[in-house]
This record gives structure tokens, C-alpha cells and sequence, in this order.
């Protein structure tokens, strides 16, 4: 006890000396360092690196910025290089075996229908139809069913699949809502292909086609482009061009005139097509760049504490022109330029580097700019994997993620639970910044921290909030707040320091609550209940692997474990996490889940029983 009161005092007179000293080393807080950040961001998020997308030529010029960056700071280098390689999907690439054939059989009167001839009718890839960048490469054949836009939305009382069975079926679907492209429909939480080709999976259809409305003036096809991976489907999904689909329709009930009835009326018109089926087979491959964190390191001043590493981080890659997470709703693609997501981030890191690189603490920090964000975290789970200095090393992480867009003078600070010394040392701070502090437990957002997390490590998150402009074009240099900017790099300057200065060991503490109205990252149509899975971002061919669950979760109470594969739930597959998602906003807080799950190398099957919660519960 004695001894936690010490640590405890020689954190606060640390603290005070950060604060004594507070307009000494300040980064030149009120002045040169907004203009530099603004420089950087300038730089990061200009027309010129065309969004930031890995792989591409526009993404070695970032990565040669930061590169530089860190040279002229000083920091020093792991193997002789600030670059860590790693190769990253870039997209998809047409294999030898895409196919759609199409037979009708010919009714004519007076032949039984088993009788009657059947036309068969191959499409050509790429001008009849492409596969979908996610979808599964499998072989389907079965009849054909239309199911409007492929929604099922019981708040909206409106669901395309009442009435009609498609198990076993192939159906085809429209892309948007039944209110066309208006960008503030009510149907906005099932607009996504994602959620209707899970939908599809769950309602027991074997093949998806999806065509666009009429009117969408977009790309005929989706790309294979970096924009449009992701997580496999778990399903053959194919977008067919329109002129060619609409074969498949009968004079009474053609495409148009089914659209068009819908979207007056707002009420399905899903039916199967007669005489009518359909083979599909996708065939991609892997498309594949190499790509790059950019990490230096400043070696630390003590004897003892020099050999523990605490990683300073910000991702620097963005979602190029635009993709599956895009809130764009636009007619043509632009260049989605991630000024505040997340070159406000990355200017943050460079400040810092240049700042501790000549006042360095008692342990050493590592500086990281992370690749592969937003495709899963995949250069910073690379980084964990592969830490240089072994993660047993590593004794926290603070990531910088969207701080360029301060208002009210609220910063969020997410995994303050992780650590019983960072809750201290924010509160130790608070009172030496104009900040009014948002305190999030939540350690397992979408962002880099998470890869951290989930190796037993405390983290904290730094963060000014969503807006407008979050996944738009519209996020642009010119929008960011750079004298709160400046403030935030100096606060997060502060909070490095005392951890990196702190006696004691920077003990982890797994998140027990949840502060569900933080959520730094949020997709449209989240469930108001809490199953409580840490999510491990690391695609699994079997299933929706997990990070671990949340203490005092639902999952933690039922028994589920980290790297545990959910691939059931009531009994509907699972094969990835917008799967999981989607799933388990069909229930209310109090419902028992059967989840069936694979664990161990062995991949043993067992099921447990889920009851879930309301969020902030």
C-alpha cells in the first residue's frame, strides 16, 4: 500500500513538473506548431496523393514524407530502415473460371414442362456481368428469385423476403433503398451491398445478382480496386449489367415497372422468375503491393527503464477514391482526401517525434505511422506480430486518430481503463489544459490501439469526434481547427511523457465496462444491445474470429475466449464480422443467443448460450 501511495506521488510531482514547465517546452504550442501541422496536412491530405490508398505510387510519396520526417527529427532506426514491409491486398483480379450461363426452358402448349426444350445462355464477363470484389469463389446453380431492393427492416415494417422462400435460391437485388439515392433516407441502416449480401446469406439464398436502379449513374461495374474488399461474403455474389437482366423478367412483370412500384409505394414486390436457371461461378484472385509502416524510435534515458518501449502511433492511409466505407452518396468518384482521418493524426506523430528526439524520456518510445487502417489494421497487427523489439517489451501504446477537428474544447480519450496510472495521470493533466475531457473505457475500436489491446497491452486513444465530412471528399485540409490541434498534440506531449517518466510498471487492466456512446468509429445500423466481443480485425476463412470478450460482457458470462471462430448464431452462418453485426441487430436486450464457435487449434465446435444486454448496461 505504502508503495502504491509513493508511485502515486511521484506521478503527481511529475505531472507538476510538466506543468511547471508547461510554457518552456509547450511545442511552441501557440505559434510554429499549428503552422507546421497545418504544413503537414497541407502535404498528406493535397490532391496529389490522391487519398492515400496502399500500393499505390501516391502512397510511396506519404510514406516518403514521414520517412523523411523522422530523419530530420533524428530518430533512429530498427535493421538500418524506417520501413517495415508487408504486402496488402490491394484488390482483386479476374481468375479463368467466371461464369454465367442462364436456361429458360420454353414452354409451349401441350408439352409437359420437363419436356420442353431449354435454351442456354452464357453471359460475358465484363460486359454482361463481374463478379463482386467480396464474393465467395464457388459454383451455384438454382432457379431465380427477385427480391426488390433485399431488405428486411421490421422497425420500418418493411422486409423484401415476407412471404417468399428463397432457400437454395439465387436472387437478385437492386442496389440503394426503396427511396432511390436519397442520402437521408430512413432506409440509410440497409443500404449497404454488405449488409444485403449477409441478409441474402441469412434468409438461406445460395448466389446473389445485384443490379443498380435505374438512373444511378455510377460506374456501370464495381471495381476490383482497393475501394471494394473486404471480408469475403461467404456467398457467390455477382452485379449484372441492367439491359442484360432484364431478360430474365416476363412482359407482365419486367424490371422496371417492379422498381418502380416499390419505390411509390414503399412495399416489396419479390417474386420468383418462372422457367428460369441460373449457374454462377466467380473465380478471384488476391491482388497484392507491397506497402510499408514508417517507424523510428528514441532511445530512452534510463538504465533500467530504457528497455521499455511505449509506441507513439497514427495510420497514414486513407480510402483513395473512395470504397465500401465511403459516405459519399455522389454520382461520379472523387478522392477522398483524410485530412482530419487521419493526416491530423500523422502530422501529430511527426510534431512529437521532432519534440522527444531532443527531450527524451526514461523509457524509449518507438514512432509508428501506420499502413492498412482502414482495410482491417493490418500494418498495425503487422507491427505487433513482428514488434522489432518483441511485444513483451512494449508497455503501452497511445494512438492519434482524428484530432484535427476540436470544437467546445471536448477531447475524447479512449482506454482510460487500461492502465490504473492512465487515469491518473489524465486527471493529473486536466487541470493544466482548457480541455472539457470525454473519459472512454473502450480499448477495441476500429483503430490501431486495438491491435495493441488485444496483446495484453494498456492503450490510449486520442480523439476530437466525428462530423460531416468523416469518409468524405469533403474531409479537406482546410477544414481543420489548428490551433485545438496544436493543443491536443501538446496534451497527448504531456500524457507521453508522464507514462514514459512513471517509476512503476504500467500494469494492464482488461476494460470491464463499455462506453457505447464514444464509439469513435461507427457504421450505420449498429445494434442497441451488447454482446460484448473484442474484435480481432484478422479475416478467418472459417469465421468471425474474436480478439476476446469484454469482462462482464455477455460473451465473457457465457464463456467465449480470444481467437475463439463464431460461425453460427441461431443458427445462421457467420463468416465474417459485418455477418456478426448484422445478425445481432435482429435481437433485444434480454435475448439467449446459441452461438457456435470453433476453438483451439484443433478447431473443437462447441456452443454457448448468449444473453444479451442493452448498451451501458
Amino acid at each position: 500500500m505504502k508503495t502504491n501511495i509513493l508511485y502515486r506521488f511521484l506521478l503527481h510531482a511529475i505531472v507538476f513538473i510538466i506543468g511547471f514547465n508547461y510554457s518552456l517546452k509547450s511545442l511552441e504550442v501557440q505559434s510554429a506548431s499549428k503552422d507546421k501541422l497545418r504544413d503537414h496536412v497541407k502535404f498528406l491530405a493535397g490532391d496529389q496523393l490522391k487519398g492515400r490508398s496502399p500500393g499505390t505510387p501516391e502512397m510511396k510519396l506519404a510514406e516518403e514524407y514521414i520517412e523523411n520526417q523522422f530523419r530530420a527529427a533524428g530518430l533512429k532506426m530498427f535493421k538500418d530502415s524506417f520501413k517495415q514491409g508487408l504486402d496488402i491486398v490491394i484488390g482483386k483480379e479476374l481468375g479463368d473460371s467466371n461464369i454465367v450461363i442462364v436456361e429458360t426452358t420454353i414452354i409451349r402448349p401441350g408439352i409437359p414442362k420437363e419436356r420442353s426444350p431449354r435454351v442456354a445462355q452464357p453471359w460475358t464477363v465484363g460486359q454482361d456481368f463481374m463478379p463482386l470484389a467480396y464474393s465467395q469463389n464457388t459454383r451455384v446453380k438454382s432457379e431465380v428469385t427477385f427480391v426488390g431492393f433485399g431488405i428486411s427492416a421490421p422497425d420500418l415494417k418493411y422486409d423484401d423476403y415476407e412471404g417468399i422462400d428463397v432457400k437454395g435460391k439465387i436472387v437478385v437485388l437492386l442496389n440503394e433503398t426503396p427511396d432511390g439515392e436519397k442520402p437521408d433516407s430512413e432506409f440509410n441502416n440497409y443500404r449497404s451491398l454488405r449488409y444485403k449480401l449477409s441478409n441474402a446469406k441469412s434468409k438461406g439464398a445460395i448466389g446473389v445478382i445485384m443490379v443498380r436502379i435505374q438512373g444511378d449513374s455510377m460506374n456501370v461495374f464495381e471495381r476490383l480496386n482497393f475501394e471494394n474488399i473486404g471480408s469475403e461474403a461467404g456467398i457467390v455474389a455477382i452485379q449484372a449489367w441492367r439491359q442484360t437482366l432484364s431478360k430474365l423478367f416476363t412482359k407482365e412483370h419486367p424490371l422496371q415497372l417492379l422498381e418502380n412500384t416499390i419505390m411509390k409505394n414503399k412495399k416489396p414486390m419479390s417474386m420468383h422468375l418462372p422457367n428460369t436457371e441460373v449457374t454462377l461461378q466467380t473465380d478471384l484472385k488476391d491482388l497484392k503491393a507491397p506497402t510499408y509502416n514508417i517507424v523510428g524510435f528514441v532511445k530512452g534515458t534510463d538504465s533500467k527503464l530504457a528497455e521499455q518501449y511505449v509506441v507513439i502511433g497514427a495510420h497514414y492511409d486513407h480510402l483513395g477514391y473512395g470504397g465500401p466505407t465511403s459516405q459519399y452518396r455522389g454520382k461520379r468518384q472523387m478522392i477522398h482526401n483524410g485530412a482530419d482521418d487521419n493526416a491530423s493524426g500523422v502530422a501529430g506523430l511527426i510534431e512529437l517525434a521532432h519534440y522527444f528526439a531532443a527531450n527524451p524520456t526514461s523509457r524509449s518510445l518507438i514512432f509508428v505511422a501506420f499502413t492498412g487502417e482502414e482495410t482491417g489494421l493490418v500494418g498495425s497487427r503487422y507491427f505487433t506480430q513482428n514488434s522489432f523489439i518483441g511485444m513483451e517489451n512494449i508497455v503501452g501504446m497511445v494512438n492519434l486518430d482524428m484530432i484535427g477537428r476540436l470544437r467546445a474544447d471536448e477531447l475524447t480519450v479512449f482506454g482510460t481503463a487500461t492502465s490504473p496510472s492512465f487515469a491518473s495521470v489524465i486527471d493529473s493533466l486536466e487541470p493544466l489544459n482548457k480541455f472539457k475531457l470525454i473519459r472512454a473505457s473502450d480499448a477495441y475500436g476500429p483503430s490501431d490501439h486495438a491491435s495493441f489491446y488485444s496483446n495484453d497491452k494498456p492503450v490510449m486513444m486520442f480523439f476530437t469526434g466525428l462530423h460531416e465530412d468523416y469518409h468524405k471528399p469533403s474531409d479537406t485540409w482546410n477544414k481543420l481547427n489548428y490551433e485545438g490541434s496544436a493543443l491536443v498534440v501538446d496534451f497527448i506531449r504531456q500524457f507521453t511523457q508522464a507514462i514514459a517518466d512513471y517509476p512503476a510498471h504500467l500494469e494492464f487492466t482488461a476494460v470491464t465496462t463499455v462506453s457505447n456512446n464514444h464509439q469513435p468509429r461507427r457504421e450505420s445500423g449498429y445494434a442497441d444491445v451488447w454482446f460484448g466481443i473484442i474484435p480481432d480485425f484478422e479475416e478467418s476463412p472459417l469465421g468471425c474470429k474474436i480478439g476476446g470478450a469484454s469482462p462482464g460482457s455477455p460473451a465473457d458470462k457465457a464463456g467465449l475466449l480470444k481467437n475463439d471462430i463464431i460461425t453460427e448464431i441461431e443458427g445462421t452462418s457467420i463468416k465474417n464480422l459485418h455477418d456478426f453485426m448484422y445478425k445481432i441487430r435482429e435481437f433485444k436486450a434480454g435475448d439467449v443467443l446459441k452461438v457456435k464457435i470453433l476453438r483451439g487449434e484443433e478447431k473443437t465446435e462447441m456452443m454457448y448460450d448468449v444473453t444479451l444486454t442493452a448498451k451501458n448496461k
